[in-house]
């Protein structure tokens, strides 16, 4: 019992769930987007979507500790933010165990796939193996894109404009897509330069194992400042889409995002012109993070016509 209760445990902090809120969020925003239009929504449609859309995400965390393990091993600065759960690196979970739950996810999410497309949604199918290229890519050979300067950019595109398009095309896959990847740009910008500061707890290791974030590329201060921009950007570009009412929605609330990311951006700024870089940034990470989540609760609250 003792063994099985440790070995439960194991999973759940490998799964690391504090990752999946935000997927959650954007795929339903996605959702309602199309329910905003068409004033209908396919529920089971929308369940057993997510369901395998959390299975993909699953199996790209699990390959993630699978390939990263040597970068994870000699990684000091490890968190609950970055350098994996150290699951494989503790031996709690063996390289064989890992290998086989990814493979049957993806199965799972084949089979998932396969039956809503023969019943609801012609398109079902390609959408989830698009999903499944972009995960899976990030470190799986031969593309291993997070290791050559690419990582970054796949979990932006990822999280924003293919989460909120599946949430969209799932229910409505004829429709013009404008309001998901009008939402999908402020909300990218805001991952894009949450997701470079998450490389500096990782440099020294990364350096050593040959990942070639963008962070190890171009050294921590140029990488601050690529930060710096794309979150002023995510602040430019959200108001200017919720303030001119294009996707029909806007208000006072957008000044708590404003503040947010003044916050942010003056946290990294005061480091950069100080010249003040470390390599644990848990504070700005999770400054960082909260802030992302306002480009979904506030394009959530309106599709919900909360205001």
């Amino acid at each position: 019992m003792y063994y099985n209760k440790e070995y439960l445990k194991s999973w759940l902090k490998i799964t690391r769930f504090q990752f999946y809120p935000m997927t959650w969020l954007a795929y339903t925003v996605g959702s309602l987007s199309s329910y905003k239009i068409i004033d209908d929504f396919n529920l089971i449609i929308y369940i057993f979507g997510y369901i395998a859309l959390f299975l993909i995400e699953f199996a790209t965390v699990i390959s993630n500790e699978y390939y990263d393990y040597e970068t994870d091993r000699i990684n000091k600065n490890y968190s609950q933010f970055t350098g994996g759960s150290r699951m494989l690196v503790d031996g709690k979970i063996t390289f064989k165990q890992a290998k086989r739950v990814i493979l049957v996810s993806l199965a799972l999410v084949f089979i998932i796939s396969t039956i809503l497309t023969l019943t609801y949604n012609i398109y079902t199918i390609f959408i989830m193996l698009i999903g499944m290229f972009l995960g899976l890519t990030y470190t799986v050979p031969p593309f291993k894109l997070s290791y050559r300067g690419l990582g970054e950019l796949d979990v932006g595109v990822t999280h924003s404009f293919y989460i909120l398009l599946v949430g969209f095309l799932l229910q409505s896959p004829k429709l013009d897509i404008t309001i998901p990847i009008l939402i999908s740009i402020p909300l990218f910008f805001a991952i894009f330069g949450a997701i470079i500061l998450g490389g500096f707890p990782d440099n020294e290791a990364d350096k050593k194992t040959g990942k070639k974030t963008i962070t190890v590329i171009l050294g921590q201060r140029k990488a601050s400042i690529i930060s710096i921009i794309s979150i002023s950007l995510s602040i430019i570009s959200g108001g200017f889409i919720l303030f001119s009412s294009i996707v029909g929605f806007g208000g006072m609330i957008y000044l708590v995002v404003i503040i947010h990311g003044l916050i942010l951006l003056y946290l990294l700024v005061t480091r950069v012109i100080g010249n003040v870089i470390e390599n644990r940034v848990d504070k700005i990470l999770q400054t960082s993070l909260s802030y992302i989540m306002w480009f979904t609760i506030i394009p959530l609250l309106y599709l919900l016509n909360i205001f």
